[in-house]
């Protein structure tokens, strides 16, 4: 299964840190597993309430926090304290297990029962250097090693937490090499801010650049994109098992596709059995726009390998027709502002929107005569080519920032250098955004 970049091997700890099983320095304390929609009466309190979505890796998403009432009681004892670091039991595989210190942002803030609350014993841990070991490679290793996977996911529980072989340094060290990495991540996480802004403009140029060829075309050129298509087709809607070894049959989830183009290296791969069962109503082929209908919404890319693939769930198929359309001008259609507009009509508000299939059978584009599309996608591929090179660029610059972040913070846990003596200058040195 291929599903991401093969884990370093394990870095080993400086031989002048102890050892130590995180449970006995620190203690886990279990989330609500009460309803949060549950009527609740008598002596409660309403708090915010963090679930899984809300903790990432290294950071909070604290703008979709949601209440809960429960009893005070219940409140009182579950509460959150400032240096708790908050783990999640579950999720993607190359997040499990990193750490996120809780600074006490929300007054009276409870978590979910996914979530872990690990509270350091004061006079031995930091929580900030325990959330940096989390984030290192040699904190990754332990719990992709341990972790129990499934189809796309995986999880831990509190005993392979607790059992966490810590590097464990003197308390005043640990806070010397948190205020550390403190200052040299922030240094990063600015950097990482301008080539993400680079990357913004570049996608906001392409949107300028089919908005204003669709823009010239007349209304009357508007149709279903039905019209342009001989089919258009929806996955099975259901999660198809994988295999564990390699296999040739790929799925294609919602996170291959992405700004026009549709990745299928970055897979799941399936037997031959399943494969054909999940293609029995047709299968993609090289010159199909594929579209994203959930997690999220909108993502379109056009299909320019012959690899063996099916649609995964949440994923559609448009077909162009080769008599009357373009591929590249039904992905112009999707990629520009006048579709995004018809992707927030249709979504459904939710905290994760979601596209019907009826409702992506009902989008509109612009469809001109086939020659003007040649003329169109022309120009537009030609002025593009710049804004694609220019993404491309700050994405392989973000992979750049990230490998050196968590080489940073692996040196610095693992006790590989003095960082009362050191500088992460080097870290960035030929990074620019």
């Amino acid at each position: 299964m291929n599903t991401s970049a093969v884990t370093p091997p394990s870095p080993k700890p400086s031989d002048a840190y102890e050892l130590v099983r995180l449970g006995y320095v620190a203690r886990l304390q279990n989330g609500l597993t009460v309803d949060a929609k549950r009527d609740v009466t008598g002596d409660v309190v309403t708090s915010p309430y963090l679930r899984v979505a809300n903790v990432q890796a290294g950071s909070l998403d604290l703008e979709s926090v949601t209440e809960i009432t429960v009893p005070r009681s219940v409140a009182q004892r579950s509460t959150l304290r400032p240096g708790d670091v908050l783990m999640t039991e579950g999720g993607d595989l190359d997040k499990l297990g990193r750490g996120t210190v809780w600074q006490g942002e929300l007054d009276r803030c409870l978590h979910q029962n996914h979530i872990f609350a690990v509270r350091p014993d004061a006079q031995r841990l930091s929580g900030r250097f325990l959330a940096y070991v989390t984030q290192s490679l040699y904190g990754r290793h332990y719990f992709e090693s341990t972790g129990t996977r499934t189809t796309n996911l995986a999880s831990t529980n509190s005993s392979k937490i607790k059992s966490f072989p810590l590097p464990l340094p003197p308390l005043d060290e640990q806070c010397r090499i948190a205020d550390f990495l403190d200052a040299e991540t922030a240094r990063l996480d600015q950097i990482e801010g301008l080539v993400r802004k680079a990357g913004q403009l570049a996608v906001a140029r392409r949107t300028a650049v089919i908005d204003a060829e669709l823009e010239a075309l007349s209304d009357d050129c508007v149709v279903p994109v039905t019209s342009a298509c001989e089919l258009v087709l929806d996955c099975v809607n259901k999660t198809a098992p994988i295999e564990a070894g390699e296999t040739p049959y790929r799925m294609l989830r919602t996170s291959n596709v992405r700004d026009g183009q549709v990745n299928v290296d970055d897979t799941y791969r399936v037997s031959e059995e399943t494969f054909k069962q999940w293609n029995r109503r047709g299968a993609p082929r090289i010159g199909d726009v594929l579209f994203t209908r959930q997690a999220p919404v909108g993502e379109a890319g056009l299909l320019t390998s012959d690899a063996p693939v099916f649609l995964g769930q949440q994923v559609m198929l448009y077909r162009p027709n080769p008599l009357s359309t373009i591929p590249e001008f039904l992905l112009y259609n999707f990629l520009s502002s006048f579709m995004k507009r018809q992707f927030e009509l249709a979504s459904d508000g939710a905290a994760h929107s979601h596209m019907r299939v009826h409702d992506c059978l009902k989008l509109r584009i612009y469809y001109p005569p086939l020659d003007e599309q040649r003329q169109i996608v022309g120009r537009v591929s030609s002025a593009l080519d710049h804004a694609d090179r220019l993404r491309a660029a700050t994405g392989k610059q973000a992979d750049l920032l990230a490998e050196r972040r968590q080489a940073l913070i692996t040196a610095a846990v693992t006790g590989q250098f003095d960082v009362s003596t050191a500088s992460g200058r080097s870290v960035t040195d030929g990074v620019t955004a």
